[in-house]
């Protein structure tokens, strides 16, 4: 990556080029300075999001019986709504941006509060879903950017980190959807007991921030204890280790496991 000016300009690689290549329009106004990355970044999320709207409107079967289904047919649901199965950027919707959207429209939450947020697609999806529902508040919580970094464990990236101290942590998100959002800087094990003291009762609560098992668990355990009977839980990137399934069976949940791409996800509806 190299700095110019005020605005950061990623180097070209494979992960660049695959963008360009998918969005060779908005390289064109990016790589002629008519556009800032960040300008782009958010156009992207706006256009995947417009596609997932349109798809999943068009399902016969409606959006509130999404939380219902079984495991394989949430699975099928997912991948009918999603503008595209490829993982070649994190900026184009994957199966997780489809889940999150899927279920909030099901859900027709009241208080949403998901940990991790990066450059924002995740809080978009949440965000347009508790638009498009007419009601409900997202409270998201990440560090800051100057904390921001990638973390390692055993050659496995566990936390991504903004890729440049310029950059505003969620700035894909759209100004039209931040009238729903509340944006909280910190550590989330040291953000949440007074956040969701604060909040009372939640509908549902999103992990996608670090993915250690203690750290996984211990988000697991506050979002869970603050969740109503009926809440949904959902967290990304499950397979780095045990949590999931160890937090699960120490709560006597019927947690589901989802595919994303090459990695998994989970679900549980609260059931006590």
């Amino acid at each position: 990556m190299r700095q110019t000016g005020d605005a950061w300009r990623p180097s070209p690689n494979s992960h660049t080029i695959k963008i360009a290549l998918h969005y060779p329009d908005l390289a064109l106004l990016f790589l002629t300075r008519r556009k800032s990355y960040e300008e782009v970044v958010a156009t992207m999320v706006q256009r995947d999001l417009a596609s997932l709207r349109r798809r999943a409107a068009s399902l016969e079967e409606g959006s509130d019986s999404f939380l219902r289904l079984t495991t394989e047919r949430k699975q099928q649901t997912i991948r009918r709504i999603i503008p595209g199965r490829r993982r070649d950027s994190s900026l184009v919707f994957n199966e997780f941006y489809g889940m999150l959207y899927a279920a909030t429209r099901a859900l027709r939450p009241r208080r949403v509060v998901e940990t991790g947020v990066y450059m924002g697609a995740s809080s978009a999806a949440i965000l347009q879903a508790l638009e498009d529902n007419g009601a409900g508040r997202l409270h998201s919580i990440d560090l800051p950017t100057s904390q921001h970094r990638y973390f390692l464990q055993e050659g496995k990236s566990i936390q991504i980190g903004l890729p440049s101290p310029s950059l505003s942590v969620g700035f894909a998100v759209a100004h039209r959807l931040r009238r729903r959002w509340d944006l909280h800087l910190g550590n989330s094990l040291d953000v949440l007991p007074d956040l969701l003291q604060e909040l009372g009762p939640i509908s549902m609560f999103i992990h996608d921030s670090l993915h250690t098992y203690e750290h996984m668990t211990a988000e697991f355990t506050l979002g869970y204890n603050a969740l109503e009977k009926g809440g949904v839980l959902i967290a990304d990137d499950i397979g780095y280790n045990r949590a999931w399934a160890d937090f699960c069976k120490a709560n006597h949940e019927q947690g589901e496991v989802l595919t994303n791409g090459p990695g998994f996800m989970g679900c549980l509806v609260k059931s006590h």
